[in-house]
């Protein structure tokens, strides 16, 4: 897998330097400490809807034992999740929740000598499993608000003015589409789930993490276009939206791509 660069070090290109730049939202960390046993029953609740499956693969005893290590290295890092404060960042918040119980599961079952592609295959199926129990009237909703006239008009304002927008590790550009092709996209320069990823040491698993996108794009109707992310050594991830299109997610790492067709057959089957 070749070398990712580190989010810290890698600046702006050159012809985006004089961007003007937005910040919408401050970031802290120790946050959720208070919310540990609540976080910690949620994270229990979503790997029982996975049991049957895990035991499947690992059977009873390994996957009792993947559950508990898994759970211990999500109290570990609960500290370190971080909590964007300011208007609209519910959303990110809750990718980053949702990344911070990944890396927790693939540190447990790295401990195993399992490989990322077997820790992934299981944060899809509890990510799937999850957003199935996920309200339908809610999933609608979030899709209708994600192609309004208001999101439209706000991020044409936003791709006419050249401005990026930083929400604490997050930095995203906007361009709006002719409505065939894609109705708009939206390009993260920089990403809080990457760094945090990165930042807990497990770089081998950003690529992977970054898939999450098709179990949530299949449950809320995304119409998502997205061939680049910045785990896969690109300049940024490109996050192309069409209301009503297919969900075409891909990876540049030849391993990650072989595990989402892999997936994507058994699911099919």
């Amino acid at each position: 897998m070749k070398k990712r660069a580190d989010l810290s070090q890698r600046g702006i290109p050159e012809n985006q330097k004089k961007l003007n730049v937005l910040n919408s939202a401050t970031q802290s960390t120790g946050f959720y400490t208070s919310q540990k046993p609540k976080l910690l029953s949620t994270f229990d609740e979503t790997a029982n809807l996975v049991r049957d499956f895990v035991e499947s693969v690992y059977g009873v005893e390994l996957a009792a034992t993947l559950h508990q290590e898994a759970l211990r290295e999500y109290e570990k890092l609960i500290p370190d999740i971080p909590h964007l404060k300011g208007s609209l960042t519910g959303q990110l918040n809750s990718f980053l929740m949702i990344t911070a119980q990944e890396v927790a599961v693939w540190k447990a079952m790295k401990k195993h000598g399992l490989t990322p592609a077997e820790a992934w295959e299981i944060c899809h199926e509890a990510l799937t499993r999850r957003m199935k129990k996920f309200p339908k009237i809610k999933r609608w909703l979030l899709t209708q608000l994600m192609y309004s006239g208001v999101m439209k008009r706000r991020i044409k304002k936003r791709a006419e003015t050249n401005t990026h927008i930083r929400t604490g590790d997050f930095e995203v550009k906007y361009i709006i589409g002719d409505g065939t092709e894609f109705d708009y996209e939206v390009d993260y320069v920089a990403c809080g789930n990457y760094k945090f990823v990165l930042d807990q040491g497990v770089e081998e698993f950003a690529p992977y993490v970054c898939m999450s996108d098709i179990a949530l794009g299949k449950a809320l109707g995304w119409g998502l276009t997205r061939t680049e992310t910045l785990a896969d050594g690109c300049k940024q991830c490109d996050f192309r939206f069409k209301k009503g299109g297919d969900l075409r997610i891909s990876s540049k790492t030849p391993e990650v791509q072989e595990t989402i067709e892999r997936i994507s057959q058994k699911e099919v089957h």
